[in-house]
């Protein structure tokens, strides 16, 4: 029986898709409020040779402990190695969702995003992955390297895209770097 959808965010796929993207090297956070460095870190593993430590990119673009977001990190050009960033600023909010997310993968890019797993948190999406059911993004999954605890984790598509945003509920902040 197919589930009735009348109040949570649901998104109909694309088509079936299963696609990954890992960056050579998952940067553990160091402290409890640097999971966005780790992340950056992790993404610029895959665009050059040596990453700084996580104090030297604390001290380099003078963060302080605390969340940070999209736009410091375009401000401070925190990104500034890659080749090319894309940003939930270069997208019509309407279009950012689980597609945008497999494409940016398919295509590429190393992708990071904020989500409320633990309140304000940044991730690493390493996957993509549409599993049984195509036509179903309960079927779907993603993968995830999750920086405080050092883990990979597998997690529903539909628990994600409810999860991907910003503490007031609104942005699914994103980077993605190629």
């Amino acid at each position: 029986m197919e589930r009735i959808r009348e109040f949570f965010t649901y998104e109909k796929p694309q088509g079936y898709i299963s696609v990954s993207n890992t960056p050579p090297c998952l940067y553990r956070q160091e402290r409890d409020w640097t999971c966005s460095i780790a992340c950056i870190r992790t993404l610029l593993s895959g665009r050059v040779t040596e990453v700084a430590s996580e104090n030297e990119f604390i001290e380099k673009f003078e963060l302080v402990p605390g969340p940070h977001y999209v736009d410091e990190m375009i401000e401070k050009q925190m990104l500034a190695p890659a080749r090319v960033v894309k940003t939930n600023r270069n997208f019509a909010k309407e279009k950012i969702g689980l597609p945008l997310l497999a494409r940016l993968l398919e295509e590429k890019y190393y992708v990071m995003a904020e989500c409320m797993y633990n309140y304000a948190h940044w991730v690493v999406v390493l996957g993509y992955f549409a599993v049984r059911n195509a036509e179903d993004t309960e079927e779907h999954r993603i993968l995830i390297y999750d920086p405080y605890y050092d883990q990979v984790r597998l997690v529903i598509a539909d628990e994600f895209l409810t999860m991907w945003c910003d503490p007031a509920g609104h942005e699914k902040e994103f980077v993605a770097i190629r």
